[in-house]
């Protein structure tokens, strides 16, 4: 197949550090070019990928600004239109839907982000669409969606090797925010009497939590704010780590970093809520709490000494290897592109 990809014109692919959704667009393009599919990737002109890449903007447009990505999106969709030839279009993000009207191709969109009111309203004028969900979580609260199905990220297992021992640390990734309890995963290390190594940063609109919240609980012994991390380093401390702290304030639809520390053989403690009910499976690659109860979390990490972590890698590559991720994303390919396909090939 012929399949476009659109990223973001905010973060290169694979981000050097922040970049869920252009995460998930280099695992998906480089598994369906392993797979011999031909491959076009819009995204950033310093991305680097395997498959073909087209760029309106050299590098990333930081901070993210609406305008840009329209304009991004905007280009995207008249390049397609005058190559013509592309088989499917996976776009990932609300503004693209609107823009799939304007080119006669089957077209996937993968919801990366938490139900709000604007998006849904994009997606009911839409009904042609096919939308994947990235948790069943995510899918119940979203709007219905007529043509919809659910598909966990996935990444690859070797750039994640298993470490079956740990540092005797606590870790908290990715962005510095309330919804992501950062504060909490704070207090829950002083808690459990255990170190706690931070890696991420606050987002401007995040600023006043975290100089309030954070920022005066660095002062605490036992604390290291590493900052924002290349995949290398942050391999290297999620390898070390004893657990990974989530203990998230909001229905969080996936996370990325549960899953990249499960690989490693690092159990994720978090709250249930979100989707992680589904992603973790406890006593396995993780345990849960019920939300806000801090000192359930704390006790968790205090008596994880002897954690299987080999088994907790072997379970995470069964259920989120880029592998599972990009089969069941071809499949969907298949069943949206059919008729077109088996009209191409009647008429050739």
């Amino acid at each position: 197949m012929r399949i476009a990809i659109v990223s973001t014109p905010f973060i290169r692919v694979p981000p050097s550090g922040y970049g869920g959704t252009e995460l998930f667009c280099h695992e998906l393009a480089e598994g369906l070019s392993a797979r011999g599919h031909e491959v076009t990737l819009f995204a950033t002109g310093d991305s680097v990928v395997s498959c073909r890449r087209r760029s309106l903007y050299g590098s990333p447009s930081w901070p993210p600004a609406p305008e840009d990505e329209v304009n991004h999106v905007a280009w995207v969709f008249s390049e397609i239109a005058r190559e013509d030839g592309f088989d499917v279009i996976h776009v990932n993000s609300p503004i693209a839907v609107p823009f799939t009207r304007f080119v006669h191709v089957p077209a996937v969109h993968t919801l990366h982000h938490a139900p709000c009111g604007e998006s849904s309203r994009i997606y009911a004028r839409h009904p042609e669409v096919a939308y994947v969900a990235i948790s069943a979580r995510q899918r119940a609260l979203e709007i219905p969606l007529p043509r919809s199905c659910v598909i966990h990220h996935g990444v690859t297992p070797a750039r994640y090797p298993p470490s079956l021992s740990d540092e005797g640390y606590l870790a908290h990734l990715g962005r510095y925010a309330e919804e992501k309890g950062t504060h909490l995963a704070l207090d829950i290390a002083r808690a459990a009497g255990l170190p706690i190594k931070l890696a991420g940063r606050a987002h401007p609109k995040d600023r006043i939590y975290y100089l309030q919240e954070v920022a005066p609980r660095l002062r605490e012994s036992g604390i290291s704010d590493l900052g924002e991390m290349g995949h290398d380093r942050k391999v290297a401390l999620l390898r070390g780590a004893r657990a990974v702290l989530c203990p998230l304030q909001w229905e969080e639809p996936f996370g990325l970093i549960a899953i990249e520390a499960m690989l490693c053989g690092t159990p994720v403690l978090g709250f249930r809520r979100g989707s992680f009910p589904e992603i973790v499976d406890e006593g396995v690659t993780g345990y849960l709490a019920p939300p806000g109860d801090l000192s359930r979390l704390a006790a968790l990490a205090a008596g994880l000494a002897r954690f299987d972590r080999a088994a907790c890698a072997r379970r995470a590559r069964e259920r989120f290897s880029s592998a599972v991720m990009v089969g069941k994303y071809e499949e969907l390919y298949r069943t949206v592109t059919g008729p077109r396909r088996a009209e191409g090939s009647r008429a050739a």
